[in-house]
């Protein structure tokens, strides 16, 4: 099967009007979370953003380059972590940030593409290539670091330690419904992750 092209928007002729893609962006988000993934359509997207069909298709060739384009710029301003003093803080901060991103701003939207992927390879595909990719990134960053200041043992495997958190999370928003909040970031990260770091 060919895999789906995600390239970012494709200049035109004329100079890119960055406030343009900003609202095309905006309201494919809107109705990815209004209609879910089949409801988002480049008609609807035209008439959300006010914006001419031809010109949306020459920014972005389909509807799921569109969609993961809108998708990955949102959560590569959501996911930013500062660098910290210890592994700690920046687990806290990462996986806070990613509780809200997939549990509250834009809960929604992240639940309807996870719940298409089993039946969409191809959003499937473009979702491992673009946004888990994204935050594998980040995340092996953070355990990276950890590693240099000594905070993981040799015992503890860095895949495990990139994983658990964002797993715990996923869990409880998409499967239980139990809540997630700054103290269960907290203990997942105190009680889990950084005991299973240093071989406790």
């Amino acid at each position: 099967m060919t895999r789906p092209t995600l390239a970012s928007p494709r200049p035109g002729g004329r100079p890119r009007d960055e406030s343009r893609d900003h609202t095309i962006r905006q309201a494919a988000l809107e109705l990815l979370a209004e209609h879910g993934y089949d409801g988002v359509t480049m008609d609807r997207v035209a008439t959300r953003a006010k914006a001419g069909k031809a010109t949306i298709y020459r920014r972005w060739p389909s509807k799921i380059a569109l969609v993961m384009d809108a998708l990955t710029q949102f959560t590569e301003q959501t996911l930013q972590v500062a660098e910290a003093d210890s592994m700690r803080k920046e687990l806290v901060a990462f996986l806070s940030a990613f509780a809200d991103l997939v549990g509250h701003a834009q809960g929604r939207i992240m639940a309807e593409v996870v719940s298409e992927m089993p039946r969409n390879p191809e959003l499937r595909a473009a979702v491992r290539e673009r946004m888990w990719n994204q935050r594998m990134t980040t995340s092996e960053g953070i355990v990276n670091r950890g590693i240099a200041r000594g905070e993981v043992g040799a015992s503890a495997d860095p895949n495990i330690l990139v994983e658990v958190g964002t797993a715990m999370i996923l869990q409880r928003l998409l499967i239980t419904g139990d809540p997630v909040d700054g103290a269960f970031v907290e203990h997942i990260v105190d009680d889990v992750i950084l005991p299973y770091a240093r071989g406790v």
